[in-house]
């Protein structure tokens, strides 16, 4: 009788204990809500309004922090400026450096796309609808784009060394996402092509948002880095 009290017993197995459902989906949801927090709570951005001066509408001015670290590596490095309807799509192109643009001919006329611009020099001469042309920038700056055959055609091309930078929309709202950016003093500047460019110094605590508004008044502007 006392040895059949062991015949289901194995030594070094032991039963493991069951977790309730609800218990289980708990424990799932409570992790969750910990992840969410801690990523909203190191979630940062420096974001504001632009006015401009004179102009009907606030987009396509650049806003960009300088004295921050270059680009490592580049989410996307290939770009596209377009040609239809007689126009550059889009007006204003931000890349960074090393960037690729394709420069194809959407268009029904032919096109012949250049730029004299120091940042970068290239004309490819006149190519039919259909056709493209690639150019691979490797020198921060602007580049001022134009059609010789259409002279009313213009772009513009801005080269960045660091992704600290975003365009505003059409009300000159901007937000730039500053969440790995170290505590430090920056420049926080502007460019447009018929504004005078700003320069702001900012004190920029880690993880902690920012919002400012900026005044910018009609005029020749400067370039992007001195």
């Amino acid at each position: 009788m006392g040895q059949q009290r062991y015949n289901n017993y194995h030594p070094g197995l032991v039963k493991k204990r069951r977790i309730p459902l609800n218990n289980k989906f708990l424990f799932i949801f409570t992790i969750v809500l910990f992840c969410m927090s801690t990523s909203l709570a190191t979630a940062a951005d420096l974001s504001g309004k632009v006015s401009p001066q004179g102009l009907r509408r606030a987009d396509n001015i650049l806003v960009y922090l300088t004295k921050t670290p270059e680009f490592s590596s580049p989410p996307q490095n290939e770009f596209i400026m377009d040609q239809n309807d007689l126009t550059f799509l889009p007006h204003v192109l931000v890349i960074p450096r090393d960037g690729i643009v394709s420069f194809p001919n959407s268009d029904k006329v032919a096109h012949n796309v250049f730029s004299l611009s120091r940042t970068k020099k290239f004309n490819f001469g006149s190519y039919k609808p259909g056709q493209s042309h690639k150019v691979t920038f490797d020198k921060p700056g602007i580049v001022e784009l134009r059609c010789d055959v259409h002279a009313e055609m213009i772009a513009y091309i801005l080269v960045m060394k660091s992704p600290y930078y975003a365009l505003t929309d059409k009300k000159g709202y901007f937000k730039i996402d500053i969440t790995d950016l170290d505590t430090g003093k920056y420049y926080l500047k502007t460019w447009h092509e018929k504004l005078k460019n700003k320069k702001i110094a900012l004190d920029l605590t880690q993880a902690e948002s920012k919002s400012i508004t900026i005044k910018l008044k009609r005029g020749a502007p400067g370039v992007l880095y001195k």
